[in-house]
């Protein structure tokens, strides 16, 4: 007994001094707005509520420095600010669980973490600190959609194992194979294979440009179909002008922008998400303003019809640095969405909000 507990005090002892080796960080961010929206036809609410991004705490450790291999892992935790129905569900996640190995072969990302495809397309400015569609009207309880089905496929966070390096000095690729889908109401679903997304980075100066695939086959009982999606898009700057537009090409993927979600409804839909922005950096104030649009096209698929859908976003954005730490934003929207050319959705909204990262 005494042994043992000796070797359990040398192995603490031990594991303690190697732990002292490694560096320990946290950042975070806080993100809180002030929503008022007006549904046609519908509800007028005001709501305090998160934006596009979560409130999010990450934890992340460094190794040293080992046989030319740099090693760290982080750990993120999110909460989401609700909405009237559920003000105190404490919703809590986790979306980032990540193990990182960089060395001469290039970088390694295992784990769970936000996806690759439409991920450089997802750098909009106004989604960035900003609001954009709430799928949930004056009633959204948790983070928004920004652009998602009105611009860009959401690239969620899932467990991945992600494989990236330089191609050249202005150039990167990175692959990775992701847990698959399993759509919902299309009979018992197969998952044999994971889900591939790729995306390849050029970048020049103050300029960058991008193109990305996703791949993933659906075995059911009732239709088997792919899930499969590819895109192009670009961020150039000019002095205090900054223009960013993205194309994105789906099939399997409603104009929702969420693939596996929709399900049987989804299968051998085809769809395309695009949007361009704008911005201008006036001193420490950046403005901008966004144009997005999802739609889809009519068909049949086992389901049966198709129908024709057509989601619009423009979005105005101010969004000013007051110090380091501590942002403050505007956003002025409009939000428009039909099927088969009637309307089924439509409301403004104004936001105003800070922003705390630390």
């Amino acid at each position: 007994m005494k042994k043992t507990a000796v070797f359990l005090f040398m192995g603490l002892v031990s594991s303690l001094a190697i732990s002292q080796d490694w560096r320990h960080e946290v950042h975070g961010s806080l993100p809180v707005f002030f929503t008022y929206s007006d549904t046609d036809g519908g509800e007028q609410g005001m709501r305090i509520m998160s934006g596009f991004n979560p409130a999010s705490l990450s934890f992340s450790s460094f190794a040293p420095p080992q046989n030319d291999i740099e090693m760290s892992v982080t750990l993120q935790i999110n909460s989401h600010l609700q909405g009237s129905q559920v003000q105190n569900s404490g919703a809590f996640e986790s979306r980032v669980a990540d193990i990182q190995i960089k060395g001469n072969f290039g970088q390694l990302n295992v784990g769970k973490g936000f996806g690759i495809f439409n991920s450089g397309a997802i750098g909009d400015a106004g989604s960035a600190k900003g609001v954009g569609h709430m799928p949930g009207g004056a009633d959204q309880g948790n983070a928004t959609n920004g652009h998602i089905g009105t611009g860009y496929v959401y690239a969620n966070f899932n467990p991945r194992i992600i494989y990236s390096n330089q191609l050249d000095d202005n150039s990167r690729y990175i692959i990775g194979l992701f847990n698959p889908e399993e759509p919902a109401n299309v009979g018992t679903v197969e998952t044999k294979l994971p889900r591939f997304e790729g995306q390849i980075n050029l970048a020049m100066a103050a300029h960058e440009i991008w193109a990305g695939i996703l791949f993933q086959p659906v075995e059911s009982t009732v239709e088997d179909y792919n899930i499969q999606a590819m895109d192009v898009g670009g961020q150039f700057k000019s002095g205090e002008l900054g223009l960013r537009a993205a194309y994105t090409m789906t099939k399997g993927i409603g104009a929702d922008g969420l693939y596996g979600f929709g399900g049987l409804s989804d299968a051998e839909v085809e769809g395309t998400q695009a949007y361009v922005e704008g911005t201008y950096q006036l001193d420490q104030v950046l403005l901008g303003i966004s144009y997005g649009i999802g739609t889809q096209d009519s068909g049949t698929n086992a389901s049966g019809a198709i129908p024709e859908i057509e989601n619009t976003l423009i979005m105005l954005f101010s969004q000013k640095k007051i110090t380091d730490n501590l942002h403050v934003m505007l956003e002025l929207q409009t939000y428009d969405s039909e099927t088969n050319g009637a309307a089924t959705q439509e409301y403004m909204a104004f936001s105003t909000g800070k922003q705390v990262d630390f």
